[in-house]
């Protein structure tokens, strides 16, 4: 998705991470516009995230900024896809780890 150097911490931390199903509760806001969509986020790592919609129709976009916000927290992103399985998100800042592990930890899914 991203190119990340080999060495950088990013990558490191993105790497020790693994992409557990999960499902946050949370709300994509896009910055341009008054739109909010209600979801949840499927699975996170430090630098993206999958955010579903709630809906079953999804919206197709792709470079749109928007804040992913999460338990009342926003994390600034952008949207790198869209997909039927949701939008892949890319962090404008990394998610410190530990706070991806117990999001996810606290919100694991079998799927």
């Amino acid at each position: 998705m991203l190119d990340r150097p080999e060495g950088s911490a990013l990558a490191q931390s993105s790497r020790n991470l693994s992409k557990r199903p999960c499902c946050v509760i949370s709300e994509l806001m896009f910055d341009d516009t008054e739109l909010v969509l209600d979801g949840v986020v499927r699975w996170m790592l430090t630098d993206r995230a999958l955010f579903r919609e709630a809906t079953r129709f999804i919206l197709k976009r792709k470079g749109d900024p928007v804040r992913l916000r999460i338990l009342g927290e926003d994390y600034p992103a952008v949207i790198q896809g869209t997909s039927s399985e949701g939008y892949t998100l890319s962090f404008n800042s990394p998610v410190p780890a530990d706070i991806v592990e117990d999001l996810v930890s606290r919100h694991l899914t079998d799927e």
